[in-house]
């Protein structure tokens, strides 16, 4: 499907969730990712304030599962990561996770941006801390993702997703059902 022959709704005026006024605008259109196939996109972003957030969802769902991979080489950086708003996700060599959430993005990546995306929120926090042994433990964890990305340390990540709306695309990786009420 090329961009062209793609429907894109765009549906402006929308209420913001943080400036709470009609300056929003919606977008949601289809496309075709080459390894999670079908999916749809959505975005919304304030022409007022900038707020900004995304969104996808697989056309045909998976099932609620975890997925485990262990990260061991440069190679695994570019391992396909397919994170749902709804995904929850969780570094436990760092004893780091990103809960799902209102405001928690869906996106398609990889290994690396999945890595440099935490990597930008522990900076900053390390910017707002002031207590030393907090401070001390936010630079171990700076110093273990730039270990990861030189390919000399491993960790696992886990993916956590009850919609079913989130992969990890690899051979490596190890997946288990969720039992979803």
């Amino acid at each position: 499907m090329t961009e062209k022959q793609r429907d894109i709704l765009v549906v402006e005026n929308q209420d913001c969730p943080v400036y709470f006024k009609q300056k929003a605008t919606f977008t949601e259109y289809e496309t075709v990712d080459p390894y999670a196939g079908p999916i749809s996109i959505f975005a919304i972003k304030c022409n007022a304030c900038g707020f900004k957030n995304s969104d996808i969802e697989l056309i045909n769902p998976g099932i609620p599962a975890e997925y485990k991979i262990d990260i061991e080489s440069k190679e695994d950086l570019s391992i396909r990561v397919i994170k749902s708003g709804e995904c929850e996700i969780k570094i436990p060599s760092f004893r780091i996770s990103v809960d799902s959430g209102a405001n928690s993005e869906g996106y398609i990546s990889n290994i690396e941006g999945l890595l440099l995306k935490f990597q930008q929120q522990v900076e900053m926090l390390k910017e707002g801390e002031e207590d030393k042994a907090k401070r001390k433990k936010i630079k171990t964890i700076l110093k273990g993702i730039e270990e990861v990305f030189n390919g000399d340390k491993k960790i696992t990540i886990k993916l956590i997703d009850k919609s079913g709306n989130s992969a990890i695309i690899s051979d490596k990786v190890e997946m288990k059902k969720l039992k979803v009420k």
